[in-house]
């Protein structure tokens, strides 16, 4: 699965508002004590799944195209989101949603 950790609101080189999204890939075993969640690998991307890089607090990057995202930290509230996504051959599937 896929968790979404939080949305960031952001403002690119020319003052267009974006949002990134951090995401974080959890893995689930089952044992004698029973299911468990293991917390993997973390990244950022745009809401279209442009790959974002972090630099620092209050800035990412836009990887293909070098494009700065300042993070507006005054209006953010960096809340983290509850929902958990799956994606399964590139369709994306929200867990515990019909």
């Amino acid at each position: 699965m896929i968790e979404e950790l939080a949305r960031h609101r952001c403002t690119g080189d020319d003052g267009t508002a974006l949002v990134v999204v951090e995401h974080r890939h959890v893995f689930t075993s089952h044992g004698e004590a029973g299911a468990r969640q293991h917390r993997g690998a973390a990244w950022a991307t745009l809401l279209n799944g442009e790959p974002v890089r972090y630099i620092d607090a209050s800035t990412f990057e836009v990887i293909a195209t070098g494009e700065l995202l300042i993070h507006d930290l005054r209006r953010c509230d960096c809340a983290p989101a509850v929902r958990i996504a799956t994606r399964d051959g590139g369709r994306e599937s929200m867990a515990g949603q019909a």
